[in-house]
């Protein structure tokens, strides 16, 4: 097995390199955000984009949650899927009211350069945060996966359907597939940028992959997936699927851990997914219940993961209603 990282003194990274822990680590996707105040604090002075362009802001967002809840075991650096749409040139923004891409991806040159430039802040901005992260605290990056990119980019905004995405990879389907390979070879080297800036562990996101069929995902989508995942190999890495079907080819990925969405009860993932370190995977609605509802159910998915390798997270991100109070209580009782 290969060994990444300071195993011995981050629980984190113990677990992605196949150790079954009593108490898992625990960390959650869209921790650095809205649902703190402190973040609305500095929200109230500066835009979304300003936040991602200024490393300063970037790393004080990403470290908020840290100095909050001192037992998390996971900071990743706040950043957006998105900029490697904009380092392909689609001039994306992103207004209070959703991301706006200026150029869709059927507008340019698919032979236009990467223009690494843009990712300068978030690696700037993870040099920050782990110079000043407590030992035991693992530093993670992220990436878009590219169906997720691939829909945001011809769709030009968010979408309750994405039928101009869905509809490409149909009628353009030698385009679409070569617009994959460089979406999934952008996400691989923003992913290794990521690494070398500091990052101990990445995830790849694939939000959307829910909006495809299974067949539609298998076929056109993860290829791409596997491609990212191929060229990361200097540290962990984590997959997210955002969808009610996780397909068995997930088994043969290059990562080492499959974030779970919480459509699928943590036990059938452990069942058909048994190579893998799993992550997940708690309704992020449960925890607007309140503090008993989130640590029952919270409990259930520790106790259904014991004897496995296991992070404790959401099945997706953390909502801005959240309570942080409620998000102590529920790293109070997975660390119980």
């Amino acid at each position: 097995m290969v060994l990444f990282g300071d195993v011995m003194t981050q629980p984190l990274l113990r677990v992605l390199n196949g150790e079954a822990l009593d108490k898992p680590p625990v960390w959650f996707m869209r921790q650095a955000g809205r649902f703190l105040p402190e973040y609305r604090a500095i929200r109230a002075k500066a835009t979304f984009e300003q936040l991602l362009n200024d490393s300063d802001l970037a790393a004080e967002v990403s470290l908020q949650p840290i100095r909050r809840f001192p037992k998390i075991d996971g900071a990743i650096i706040f950043s957006d899927i998105l900029v490697i749409l904009d380092a392909l040139g689609c001039e994306v923004t992103i207004p209070e009211g959703g991301p706006r891409i200026g150029k869709t991806l059927d507008q340019i040159d698919l032979d236009r350069p990467l223009d690494e430039r843009v990712f300068e802040p978030v690696q700037a901005a993870i040099r920050k945060v782990k110079a000043n992260l407590p030992p035991a605290v693992t530093m993670l990056g992220f990436a878009g996966a590219p169906w997720t990119l691939l829909a945001y980019g011809i769709e030009g905004k968010g979408s309750k359907s994405w039928s101009k995405a869905k509809a490409f990879i149909h009628q353009e389907p030698v385009l679409a597939q070569k617009w994959m390979e460089k979406l999934a070879d952008a996400a691989a080297r923003l992913l290794n940028l990521h690494i070398e800036a500091g990052a101990q562990g990445v995830q790849l996101f694939d939000t959307w992959a829910g909006e495809l069929d299974a067949d539609d995902y298998a076929t056109f989508a993860l290829p791409a997936v596997e491609r990212t995942l191929s060229q990361v190999t200097a540290a962990p890495t984590l997959f997210f699927a955002r969808t009610g079907y996780l397909p068995d080819a997930l088994n043969d990925l290059p990562c080492q851990g499959l974030a779970v969405p919480w459509q699928v009860p943590i036990s059938e993932a452990r069942r058909r997914f048994p190579k893998m370190v799993l992550q997940g995977n708690l309704d992020p609605i449960a925890l607007l219940a309140g503090a008993d509802t989130a640590k029952r159910k919270a409990r259930a998915i520790v106790d259904a993961m014991k004897g496995h390798p296991h992070i404790f997270n959401l099945g997706h991100g953390l909502t801005p209603e959240t309570d942080p109070a409620v998000v102590a209580a529920v790293i109070e009782e997975v660390k119980a």
